[in-house]
Formats: C-alpha cells, structure tokens, sequence
C-alpha cells in the first residue's frame, strides 16, 4: 500500500485493537463497499445528500475528484474525496469526509481532514481549500474552525436538498 499523505500519520492512543498509524491511501474500485458502509451509517447520513456507490464509481473514475481511502491499523477507517483539481481554478473543494464508526472519537476524524487539507494545497497546489456543512452541524463546523477555515457565506443546498449550506474557507498560508 502506498501512503499518499507521507509524513501526515499518528499514534493512536486509546484505539483498543485499532491502534496504529493513519494511512491515506488512493481508493480502489475493491474499497468502494466500505465507503458505501461507512456512510449509510446513521450518523453520517444525516449529513450526506446523494450517496451509494453509483456516487463513489463516479467520484473515482472523475479526474476532476481524487478519492482517498483511510486506513489505521491495518483496518479501514473511512475515506475523503477532493474536487476541483482540473477545473477549479486553484480552489480545491473538500466534497465529502466520512470516518467508520468505530474510528471515531479518537482524533482520527481530525486527522483524516489534515491530511486531505494538505494534500489539496501541497499535491494540488490549491490555493484555497473550501467545503459546505450543514449550518446546525456544530461537530463538523467545530472541527473546520479550529483547523482554520472561516465562514464565507451561505450558499443553495442541492436539488435533493432544501437546507442552505454554510460556504467555508481556507486560504494557503
């Protein structure tokens, strides 16, 4: 396995038979079924609109996206997608971050978004990083505001979805 985010890796203390490193690695077609898993878990399904894996297969095969596989362990810990890398402009949008249930709580969410904040800025050359939150999802906005990001407005929600969403951002240092 080839780790994508070098250098971007921690200990996990208090991470029972989980514990090890955060590797983040490129998705394969093999991965998507855990993606799929991982985000029709109650929780984070509340947060996403289109999902399943017609929605992966597509963010994989998009060069335009780069899907990210989370690893900690030796177990699969969740996934990140990045967009924007052909046509953004040198805006790199966060599109989606889902972590494993049984990963979370234990810095590892945290970490997960570093890595892809990095990767956009570093192996992009993004000169903005931006993603949309549902604005009553404090955990997540929580998260952003501490690792940086600011708030930019209110933007439509998608067709599927009515809610505003909560435009943030984050410029290259």
């Amino acid at each position: 396995m080839t780790d994508v985010v070098s250098g971007r890796s921690a200990r996990l203390a208090g991470l029972p038979a989980r514990a090890g490193r955060l590797s983040v690695r490129h998705t394969t077609a093999a991965d998507l079924a855990a993606c799929t898993r991982f985000e029709s878990d109650r929780t984070a399904a509340h947060w996403l609109g289109v999902k399943g894996l017609d929605w992966h297969e597509r963010a994989l095969a998009d060069p335009d996206q780069e899907h990210l596989y989370a690893e900690a362990g030796g177990e699969s810990a969740g996934f990140v997608v990045l967009a924007g890398l052909a046509f953004g402009g040198g805006h790199v949008e966060l599109r989606r971050i889902v972590l494993a249930p049984g990963f979370q709580g234990f810095g590892l969410g945290r970490e997960l978004f570093r890595a892809a904040v990095d990767r956009a800025f570093e192996a992009h050359g993004a000169d903005r990083v931006w993603l949309d939150v549902r604005p009553h999802n404090f955990r997540a906005r929580s998260l952003y505001l501490s690792e940086g990001f600011t708030a930019n407005g209110m933007i439509p929600g998608p067709p599927e979805d009515p809610d505003e969403l909560l435009l943030m951002v984050r410029d290259r240092a």
